[in-house]
């Protein structure tokens, strides 16, 4: 009997990136929905760049197959970002955690949980305008998966990013079907998340888009009038979508999270 083992789609691999200096900081970077590491990856390169160790781990259900994620539950997407956190300890004496969508609701979850020096919430979705979140819970039970392509531009600019950094060429590596019990999980971890701001009260970068047609910039409203922190920095984005960590305005979000990390870490005492 021939054993067929999964595989990982090329892109969605897990990242390490070793920041070369005396200082033990690192950045647990959490991807977003049905997604994989690749759309943390530039981020956390730039961060390794500027002195910070990077992990970006796989979450469960992710960059394999897109049924796997009707196994799921949203403490399993935890655990794995659990997972990444303890690792991540083990390499570095500061540890801050950052996350794009539902990375961000993680990293939220996280920093109520475990000690970290900060935390980096980008275009986390406490709420949607997407009906389709609140209804998946009676949905699923009727229609398995739904189709979502992604017809933007981004995936040919993620493309030609890619060439230019002479990286593999895969462009945005996610799942074009979504199992609609996984959508019900998330919801559940946006409840999780909105319960927990309170008791998150280490510093926090607050990065959304005006732009951005998937979660509705208001979420960095609630984020701010919710989260326990007094330190809270936040930044609205113009022209990002929904992807802030691979579109037009990349750059800046890299900037803004190495200059976070910096002030809030022994990295601050670096010439």
């Amino acid at each position: 009997m021939k054993i067929h083992f999964p595989t990982i789609t090329p892109g969605a691999e897990p990242f390490f990136f070793q920041a070369q200096n005396e200082h033990k900081v690192g950045c647990l970077c959490l991807h977003g929905f049905t997604a994989s590491p690749d759309e943390m990856r530039w981020f956390g390169h730039s961060l390794a760049q500027n002195g910070v160790t990077t992990y970006g781990p796989r979450l469960v259900g992710h960059g394999v197959n897109y049924r796997d994620m009707s196994r799921m539950r949203w403490q399993d997407w935890y655990l794995s970002a659990l997972d990444g956190y303890h690792v991540l300890r083990q390499q570095c004496d500061q540890v801050f955690v950052g996350g794009l969508s539902m990375g961000g609701l993680l990293s939220v979850i996280l920093a109520s949980v475990v000690p970290v020096e900060g935390v980096i919430v980008i275009a986390a979705p406490f709420f949607t305008r997407d009906l389709m979140f609140e209804s998946t819970h009676f949905l699923k039970h009727l229609v398995p998966f739904t189709k979502r392509p992604d017809t933007s531009e981004l995936p040919r600019r993620i493309q030609a990013e890619q060439a230019r950094r002479n990286m593999p060429v895969v462009g945005r590596v996610r799942y074009n079907n979504w199992s609609t019990s996984a959508i019900a999980e998330l919801h559940k971890a946006m409840l999780a998340a909105s319960d927990c701001l309170p008791n998150v009260t280490v510093p926090v970068l607050s990065l959304y888009s005006k732009a951005d047609r998937t979660v509705p910039p208001r979420n960095a409203d609630f984020l701010v009038a919710h989260i326990g922190s007094k330190q809270v920095e936040r930044h609205d984005l113009e022209k990002s979508d929904h992807i802030l960590t691979q579109d037009v305005e990349c750059d800046t979000v890299f900037e803004l999270a190495a200059d976070f990390v910096k002030r809030h870490s022994t990295l601050k005492h670096t010439n």
